[in-house]
């Protein structure tokens, strides 16, 4: 028998457990979320740094990024908030941009500092390799969090408010009539093993369940590509391979200090134990459902040598683990919030391009806010972030995703 919900979220990571909250605690009924790995192994909720900052250059970027680090701030411990501040150091090809973007910032109250090369060396005094270091920003409201943290408050209140969550669940058609989407073909995975390999791009078995509803959220994150052409609304975003290294530190204490972005790109903060979580994304990674970490190799070709260009400190490290997750990037490197084109009953929520987290709360109540009222409340520049944005040529351009 085929069963019957009202709303259908496809993925239940930060943005669909998310928008589940919200639409369950405005007091929709029968929110049901389908995720192949609730678990969230491959997902980009478990996958990240864990940096939260509103250090962005378009308005609607700024404002949902403040709303949610400030409803991070408020969840204290219960999601591991370290108000520890973001430093970054540019060079000359973006610090002309990063200084008008300040004004921005701190209309929203974020208290950005403009910094010289000479100011991070007395604040960050195992910074003392200052080459192409041009000016830098410091914005003390940003910081870092546990992600799955986050995302299980998302959860926990959205069950107490009514929504489901549907495990092992992996969408493989849509079937539509007309300008209306009406049911999901879902295949039931097994196991874990199954799911991974489903995340990974292996063939899954043909659908044995058929879930119709009233409307239809992509929130699948990277795979979100794929729920739309199945939706037969092509999005042009893609997911991308990321990779973080942890490595053991002898010589610098970070423990003090948030994240920190060097001028090539590089991000690096303290974790627990006397180690560095740092991070770095080759420009010529090709898109795809990659999660093979390169090891060792990827230490010493990517990130050990730009440490050791920034910080004495780092001429010797020790690599640990690590680990590769995916980005879902689109072209403008914003994310697709609103209605899908071309259907009447379809939402989409995705391709933060590394800013999940950190929109996640307050892009969430936009949606919910478009799908239960009608139209942006909270936040009315969400509808700057519509898919429809790339045909008609009103990009949102992010240059500082990294």
């Amino acid at each position: 028998m085929d069963e019957a919900v009202r709303t259908l979220i496809v993925g239940a990571g930060l943005a669909g457990s998310a928008l589940a909250m919200h639409l369950a605690e405005r007091g929709e009924q029968d929110v049901a979320l389908i995720d192949p790995d609730l678990a969230g192994v491959r997902s980009s909720s478990e996958l990240n740094a864990g940096g939260v900052r509103a250090t962005w250059w378009q308005p609607i970027n700024v404002e949902l990024c403040a709303h949610t680090i400030d409803f991070l701030r408020s969840q204290g411990e219960r999601v591991g908030f370290r108000p520890l501040g973001y430093l970054w150091m540019y060079g000359h090809d973006l610090w002309d941009g990063a200084v008008q973007a300040t004004g921005l910032q701190n209309r929203f109250g974020r208290e950005v500092e403009l910094l010289t090369a000479s100011h991070v060396a007395r604040r960050w005094p195992f910074i003392d390799r200052l080459d192409g270091i041009v000016g830098a920003t410091f914005s003390p409201h940003d910081g870092l969090v546990n992600p799955n943290a986050v995302k299980e408050i998302f959860r926990e209140r959205a069950r107490a408010a009514g929504a489901r969550f549907l495990d092992r669940r992996l969408l493989v058609a849509v079937e539509r009539q007309g300008a209306a989407a009406q049911a999901a073909r879902v295949r039931l995975l097994p196991d874990q093993a199954a799911a991974l390999g489903a995340l990974a791009g292996q063939q899954a078995a043909p659908a044995g369940e058929r879930i119709v509803f009233e409307r239809i959220v992509n929130a699948a994150g990277p795979w979100a590509a794929p729920v739309a052409q199945m939706l037969d609304a092509p999005v042009p975003c893609r997911a991308v391979r990321r990779q973080v290294s942890v490595v053991a530190t002898r010589d610098a204490d970070l423990s003090q200090y948030g994240m920190i972005v060097d001028t090539t790109g590089l991000y690096f903060h303290h974790e627990a134990g006397g180690l560095l979580l740092a991070g770095f994304s080759p420009p010529d990674d090709p898109p795809g459902y990659s999660f093979r970490y390169d090891g060792r190799r990827f230490f010493e070709e990517e990130i050990w040598p730009r440490l050791a260009a920034r910080s004495s400190a780092m001429d010797r490290l020790e690599h640990i683990r690590g680990w590769a997750g995916l980005y879902e990037l689109s072209p403008d490197n914003s994310a697709l919030v609103g209605p899908v084109a071309g259907l009447d009953n379809a939402y989409e929520i995705h391709s933060f391009s590394g800013r999940g987290v950190m929109q996640s709360y307050s892009a969430a109540l936009s949606l919910a806010e478009l799908m239960t009222e009608g139209e942006y409340v909270t936040f009315p520049g969400t509808a700057a972030l519509a898919g429809t944005r790339f045909a008609r040529g009103a990009l949102q351009p992010e240059e500082l995703h990294i």
